[in-house]
């Protein structure tokens, strides 16, 4: 149901490619490209939602699309979303909201259906490992009940693979031992990409500069410490 590919198109102007797994943007070399198995083939898409409605019961399968109203990036989204839903018959609604509503009651109460964000954090398994924790069904207040994640407002999931993340998730905090670590990243890789927890779209670009010949120290942070992150490290090169 999802054109990736016309989503980076689209927004990105085809500078990235469209993920496989978020797991790429850390550790490429260990990432198992979980979610490639979700391919853009509407004529699928068609026989699957065909199959749940006789399953069922339900003649009219609908989703509403919730994310902020203040991002260009993000409504050009929900117009790509509706043409692909509606294309193979889901009923597709958007609900936009200011950021402050949507970061600070909407994505931590559950109450959404299907949504878009993104997030920043640290390069390298650390970074990964800590990204584990935003899926976390035992995570704590004050995002509260997190397993909202797995399902919907009323249809929050906890079963044995809740139980399995949890678990692994606690591992993976607990070691330093990449020998360890690589595994039980790849299993919740894996969780989350079998039970469609997450679809990951792309990654955005980050891109800094400085002039070399003349300031010296300076190094190009990804995550949303920016790019001061380590100013007092710099100096000028001429002394």
């Amino acid at each position: 149901t999802i054109d990736k590919s016309l989503i980076v198109d689209e927004i990105l102007a085809g500078q990235v490619e469209p993920m496989d797994s978020f797991v790429e943007v850390y550790r490429p070399t260990i990432s198992q490209g979980s979610w490639s198995v979700y391919d853009y083939n509407p004529e699928k898409a068609r026989e699957l939602l065909d199959l749940a409605r006789a399953e069922t019961g339900q003649d009219v399968i609908k989703t509403v699309f919730t994310t902020t109203s203040n991002n260009d990036a993000r409504v050009k989204l929900s117009e790509l979303f509706q043409t692909m839903f509606e294309d193979v018959g889901i009923e597709y609604s958007n609900q936009l909201e200011e950021s402050q509503l949507f970061f600070g009651e909407t994505l931590d109460s559950g109450s959404w259906d299907f949504g878009e964000w993104a997030w920043s954090s640290a390069p390298g398994m650390s970074g990964l490992i800590g990204s584990l924790d935003l899926f976390d069904p035992e995570n704590p207040a004050p995002a509260g009940d997190n397993t909202y994640q797995w399902g919907t407002e009323t249809s929050s999931v906890q079963n044995d693979v809740t139980t399995r993340f949890a678990a692994l998730r606690d591992e993976a905090n607990q070691s330093v031992d990449e020998g360890v670590l690589v595994p039980l990243v790849q299993e919740a890789e894996q969780i989350l990409a079998d039970n469609v927890v997450i679809i990951p779209l792309y990654a955005r670009l980050s891109v800094a500069a400085s002039w070399a010949d003349e300031v010296g120290g300076f190094k190009h942070n990804p995550t949303s410490a920016a790019h001061t992150w380590n100013i007092q490290d710099w100096y000028r090169v001429d002394g």
